[in-house]
Parts: structure tokens; C-alpha cells; sequence
């Protein structure tokens, strides 16, 4: 009798456990160390590329400022604030997300560009 009460607890217990358990996994970025490389630069080119083509606009790309990636089943997930010329308007930074991966004809694909709030 005493057995079949642990066993149901144990049943009852861990399932509720490991639900609240937080999954570091998944959640792991890792910051671009360094934003001057060819690969982080030309994956900044081709987001402003792409939504340039998409939009009708004519922005243009100066720097990477900072980024971090994680590793994902479909290929590497990049996030990158990057700065951005429009026009004679002052520069701006812009949030964009890439994913690389890794094999196909096109290799790049641009998940979001959006302008960052200026208080960031």
C-alpha cells in the first residue's frame, strides 16, 4: 500500500516539476564578438538588400553595431542591430533577424528589419 503512494506521488510530482523547469537550452544566444567581420557585414547588406527590395526603399547600410546568434535545427538565428542612412535623414539603428540556413540557392533568409525606438 505504502509503495503504490509513492508511485503516485512521484507520478503526480515530477511531471509538474519538470514542466516548471526553465529550458536554458533553447534560450542560449552568443554575442557577435566582432561586428567589423565580412560575415556579420554581409549579412547586414543583405537584410537592407532585401527589405529594400520589398519596400521600395533606398536605405543604405554603415555599420553593425551589435548582434548575438543562436543555433537552431533549421540553420543559425542572427539578430542584428545594425545602422542605417535614409536619404538626407539622420542615420538610425534597425533590429533585423537573418536566418542562415546553411544550404539551398538561398541560403538567407530575412525573418524582421524594424527601426529601434530611439530611447534604446
Amino acid at each position: 500500500m505504502r509503495l503504490q503512494w509513492v508511485i503516485a506521488v512521484l507520478v503526480l510530482v515530477v511531471p509538474l516539476v519538470t514542466a516548471a523547469a526553465p529550458d536554458v537550452v533553447l534560450e542560449t544566444w552568443d554575442p557577435v564578438q566582432n561586428t567589423s567581420e565580412p560575415y556579420w557585414i554581409n549579412t547586414a547588406e543583405f537584410a537592407v538588400s532585401s527589405y529594400n527590395k520589398h519596400e521600395k526603399k533606398n536605405l543604405v547600410f554603415e555599420s553593425v553595431v551589435k548582434g548575438k546568434t543562436r543555433y537552431e535545427v533549421t540553420g543559425l538565428y542572427i539578430v542584428l542591430v545594425i545602422k542605417v542612412k535614409d536619404g538626407s535623414l539622420p542615420s538610425a539603428n534597425y533590429d533585423v533577424a537573418v536566418r542562415d540556413k546553411y544550404a539551398g540557392s538561398n541560403p538567407l533568409d530575412l525573418i524582421y528589419f524594424r527601426r529601434r525606438p530611439k530611447f534604446w
